[in-house]
């Protein structure tokens, strides 16, 4: 902005102002000294015509009698007196005839002929009256001629007077004016103005113009006013932008760290940590630097989660993740990856570094007990550790890696640490299963799953009550087409995947048995595998019966397998769990009874229909007596307790006729009926239940592969 002292006077305001005050002035002086002289004007000229008629009346008695005696020396005598007037420049006395009695003239001065200021008055005028005695009879006339430039020498005179007064006096009212305008309003401008030339735009309130020293109305004050007002409103506005720059930054922080880091614990999140390994990754290749990638899993993380809530599980998470950063480098990088898995980087650091910390990470969890509303848990964790060196390229497979030696981990009884082991017998088969993940979450994505069913029949031949099958799975992919259950089950159970395939079954298969109520009539009884993991999911039974009050599903002809391992192992999960749905009309069968941890003293407490006896004892009984006992002993005691047996891996004849000798009750397996489309089922299960026209199938390899069990 440029500073007003060192403006030049010719851009000044009071100049300008000045200059159009004395402009003004001039031109309505000038205009005003025209109309005044212009009224003069004909002022004067009705001043000569009255001048005239004076005259002419002065001398009009004297002219009559010297008209009247035909006295030429007294005519003479008036027209001289006539002439003694300055603007008179001829006279003329006449009879009635007209004839001349006495005449007289003048010049006009040669200063005044030849002043052409005085051309615009025009010719002589001149006036003539007749002169009459008393009695109204006409005797001659009187002619006198008047100059108008001798009569209008001091209206010259007055006219240049005036113009010349009008000029002084403007001009001084102008600088009058200007000295008032100056005082009363341009230094009052030029005071706003200095002020407003140094105002601070990022504190414009401490450059607030006075409004004391402006009279409380008129323009200045309310200029004044509004400055200061909009002052204020420019304050306000950059108070304003200037705190939502300051809440923008915060929010970009925030948002930010929000990006980088897991809100629950604080830690950086999955995001951010990719972004530190591949950071090491470059170092790595760049200077050939030991780094080391650890992946955690809690242990019974979910137990406790599933019994005390999720507020507690997120307080179990926050206290961990303050254990786990205990144990480490200052320096190195910990992160929480998901749910109650974290990473931790370990940069500049040797394998077997990394080891030791790793172990000590496992000491500190274990000895650490979380308490919650009375109660107190203790848990475990189990470490993959994987180095980074400059072989890998790929953040994702090295994840991948340590995520393999994580369950390497786990499979080895958990909380432990695992080496990762490029080309390891163990890791290439974790490997393969966690290939199988994928597969799996991406078929039940796209639904690419197929229900089968294998018939399940009366040992000895007797009045057809319906149809009675086991209901299996089969996957869908589109290059291999049908995979059994036998290859990707393993992983499924490993990963945490069984549940969502038991949810699957159930849906579809009620949806299937609504949508084909004639084949809902026809079924005496469909039985159903459920995992371990979906017996302890809290809800799932409540699932179960709301799907089949949705569907119109009856509870009497469905049958719930579940195996004598989950069974045992969660004895009073699994006892609630059958109780309520015993109590909707559900039956239960204690699947693979014989190999797991078998206890007869259990078939007491749960309350269930059926025990399938473990194909393992079935397939040999023929040849191997032992075998034959344990079936036998197996069928003896179901009955006792009150349970009907059903055989599994019913392969021959041979083995269908000892079950009849031992009097087991159901017979399934391949040599009734290979697993079959449940479409297919419905179509010919009439034929199944015969012998001699059912299909056969005895290849060892077939059946190992498919194992029609869905767990």
């Amino acid at each position: 902005m440029t500073d007003i002292a060192k403006r030049s006077w010719s851009s000044r305001l009071s100049f300008i102002q000045a200059r159009n005050c004395v402009i003004v002035a001039f031109i309505v002086g000038m205009l005003l000294s025209v109309v005044q002289i212009t009224v003069d004007y004909a002022r004067e000229t009705d001043a000569v015509e009255n001048f005239a008629n004076e005259v002419i009346e002065a001398s009009k008695f004297a002219a009559a009698d010297a008209t009247f005696h035909l006295d030429a020396p007294a005519a003479q005598e008036v027209v001289r007196g006539v002439l003694q007037y300055h603007p008179v420049v001829s006279a003329l006395i006449s009879n009635e005839e007209g004839v001349e009695l006495a005449s007289l003239a003048k010049e006009r001065p040669e200063n005044v002929s030849s002043d052409a200021r005085y051309q615009f008055f025009g010719q002589n005028k001149a006036f003539v009256t007749q002169l009459q005695l008393e009695s109204g009879e006409l005797i001659g006339n009187l002619e006198v001629v008047v100059d108008p430039v001798l009569a209008a020498q001091g209206f010259m005179d007055r006219s240049l007077l005036v113009v010349v007064s009008g000029v002084v006096r403007n001009f001084l009212l102008s600088f009058i004016l200007i000295f008032v305008f100056h005082h009363t309003i341009t230094k009052k401008l030029v005071s706003i103005s200095n002020r407003l030339a140094v105002v601070d735009i990022k504190n414009p309130h401490e450059h607030r113009i006075p409004e004391g020293s402006f009279k409380k109305t008129g323009e200045l004050r309310d200029l004044v006013h509004t400055i200061n007002r909009m002052l204020g409103i420019i304050a306000s506005d950059i108070e304003e932008r200037e705190l939502r720059e300051q809440a923008l930054l915060m929010n970009e922080a925030e948002l930010a760290y929000q990006a980088n880091h897991d809100l629950l614990t604080g830690l950086v999140n999955r995001r951010g940590f990719e972004r530190h390994l591949r950071s090491a990754l470059e170092s790595s290749q760049l200077d050939h630097a030991e780094h080391v990638l650890c992946y955690l899993d809690l242990d019974q993380f979910k137990v406790i989660n599933d019994t005390c809530g999720h507020i507690a599980g997120d307080e179990l998470l926050r206290q961990v993740s303050a254990v786990l950063a205990g144990g480490i480098r200052r320096h190195d990088v910990m992160a929480r990856l998901g749910g109650d898995e974290f990473g931790i980087l370990m940069e500049h650091c040797d394998l077997d570094h990394a080891s030791k910390i790793a172990d000590a990470l496992c000491g500190l969890v274990e000895s650490f007990r979380f308490e919650w509303e009375g109660q107190r848990f203790s848990l475990g964790v189990s470490i993959g550790v994987v180095a980074i060196n400059c072989r890998e390229s790929d953040t994702i497979d090295l994840l991948k890696k340590a995520d393999v030696a994580c369950y390497a981990a786990k499979a080895a009884g958990r909380h432990c640490t695992r080496l990762y082991q490029e080309g390891g017998a163990e890791f290439s088969r974790l490997h393969g299963e966690m290939r199988w993940v994928g597969k799996i979450n991406q078929a039940l994505e796209e639904n690419r799953f197929k229900l089968f069913a294998q018939p399940i029949v009366p040992v000895v031949e007797s009045a057809d009550d319906g149809l009675h099958y086991e209901v299996l799975l089969r996957m869908v992919d589109e290059e291999e087409g049908l995979i059994p259950p036998g290859a990707f089950l393993p992983a499924a159970e490993q990963y945490d995947l069984i549940t969502k395939l038991d949810h699957w079954v159930i849906e579809n298969l009620f949806l299937y048995l609504h949508e084909h109520p004639q084949h809902l009539k026809q079924i005496w009884l469909c039985s159903i595998n459920l995992s371990g993991p979906s017996l302890a999911q809290p809800g799932f039974q409540d699932v179960i019966i709301d799907r089949m009050a949705e569907y119109n599903i009856p509870p009497e002809k469905i049958c719930f397998e579940i195996t004598e391992t989950a069974a045992i192992s969660n004895l009073a999960v699994a006892t609630k769990f059958i109780d309520a749905l015993r109590a909707k009309g559900c039956r239960f069968a204690l699947d693979d009874f014989g190999t797991g941890l078998s206890s007869f003293a259990y078939l007491k407490n749960l309350k269930v229909d059926y025990l399938k006896i473990d194909g393992v004892f079935i397939r040999d009984m023929v040849n191997d007596p032992i075998d034959y006992a344990m079936v036998k002993s197996i069928h003896e005691i179901g009955h006792v307790t009150g349970m009907q047996t059903i055989a599994e891996f019913v392969e021959d004849d041979s083995i269908r006729e000892k079950l009849t000798e031992i009097g087991v009750d159901y017979a399934q397996g391949y040599g009734i009926s290979v697993p079959v489309d449940i479409e297919e089922l419905v179509a010919n299960y009439r034929e199944v239940g015969s012998a001699h026209e059912r299909p056969h199938v005895a290849t060892a390899s077939i059946h190992h592969l498919d194992s029609y069990k869905k767990s």
